[in-house]
């Protein structure tokens, strides 16, 4: 019989060594988490159309972890942002006049073995 040596995860997430923080409105107050252990890729493409010139950002986002901590409609920034207090803060954190800014559109889990070993985002 061969004996099979089992990796506790199927990857490895060396990769995951920048710092984002993500903000998620909740009822009344914006709740501000820093990641420190995350792997942010901002892209900015370019279109030409019937009506001129366009430009699109889209973006993936995968944090280690063991539960889900990132939702649709949570904004993420690259890098250990500011402290957003009021609804007004909120409003003004936009992609268009925030660097480094997205959106979150969608949120999927990975599991291995069950458990829940990374979060994607994107959008």
């Amino acid at each position: 019989m061969i004996s099979v040596q089992r990796t506790s995860l199927p990857v490895s997430y060396e990769k995951c060594d920048q710092t984002v923080t993500v903000y998620h409105w909740d009822d009344d107050h914006v709740r501000r988490t820093v990641f420190k252990n995350a792997f942010y890729d901002l892209k900015t493409t370019q279109t030409v159309g019937k009506n001129g010139e366009g430009g699109q950002n889209t973006f993936l986002l995968v944090i280690p972890c063991s539960k889900k901590s990132v939702f649709k409609g949570d904004k993420v920034l690259l890098g250990e942002g500011p402290e957003i207090v009021t609804r007004e803060e909120w409003a003004a954190l936009i992609p268009a006049k925030v660097d480094g800014l997205s959106v979150v559109r969608y949120v999927d889990c990975k599991y291995w073995r069950g458990k829940m070993c990374h979060l994607e985002a994107g959008g």
